[in-house]
């Protein structure tokens, strides 16, 4: 028997119906045609993270996404930016060496509807636009986040 498989079922088993003791949820798995020991049942548990509540066991509650703190674009920007050019549709910004794709990352942050997407290299990052204008006004706004 497959132990992904049976875990599988165990989870399945604690979504659909109410399992007090880790006998019932041997039953249960008889029913299913998995005959397990109470070891392997109790290891299963323990693996799982399976919690006991005063109504039976329940798989663990998921934890809240950390939200992992990411420097400002203006930070990285004046830290690791140095050239800004146009190329027809794209802007093609300069970094220091291992460092792209850093302000690549702030960069793919911030709610600029005429960033089509990043492309990041070592040291060089590729912002695509959907026309030459819009690439003149990202370099534009970019070079203002490095000066101020």
């Amino acid at each position: 028997m497959d132990k992904i498989y049976r875990r599988t079922q165990i989870l399945d088993l604690l979504r659909s119906e109410e399992i007090e003791t880790q006998r019932d949820l041997r039953r249960k798995l008889a029913r299913r045609g998995l005959h397990v020991t109470q070891a392997t049942v109790s290891r299963d548990i323990e693996e799982l993270g399976l919690v006991k509540t005063r109504i039976g066991y329940r798989p663990p509650e998921p934890a809240e996404p950390v939200a992992l703190l990411q420097p400002t674009l203006p930070v990285v920007l004046k830290e690791f930016l140095t050239d800004a050019r146009q190329a027809a549709n794209l802007v093609v910004l300069k970094t220091r060496p291992g460092n792209a794709h850093s302000v690549a990352v702030a960069l793919d942050a911030e709610p600029w509807k005429e960033v089509v997407g990043t492309v990041a290299g070592d040291d060089t990052i590729l912002v695509a636009t959907p026309n030459s204008r819009q690439a003149a006004e990202i370099r534009k706004r970019i070079l203002s986040l490095v000066a101020t």
